[in-house]
């Protein structure tokens, strides 16, 4: 699963399954970024376009396991 949510507090979330960026294919991230169009501001929108290319530059904001699977977190900060 990848997809871009919002979080309790209302931030948007990138969600991506597993632990390494390496294991999903372009296209994912492509479709992801159209979907998300349905629940983003054209702002945030922009920043997820814009923040693709460099996630997994640095450390993920956290990891979560649910029932043996593993997704990896990172915060998208809209300024």
């Amino acid at each position: 699963m990848t997809a871009v949510v919002r979080s309790h507090t209302g931030e948007a979330v990138v969600l991506l399954s597993g632990d390494s960026l390496r294991q999903v294919p372009e296209t994912t991230f492509t479709d992801m970024i159209k979907a998300a169009a349905a629940v983003l501001s054209a702002e945030e929108l922009k920043t997820v376009h814009n923040a693709v290319p460099t996630l997994g530059t640095g450390p993920p904001d956290f990891h979560v396991h649910v029932d043996g699977n593993e997704l990896t977190v990172y915060r998208l900060i809209v300024n």
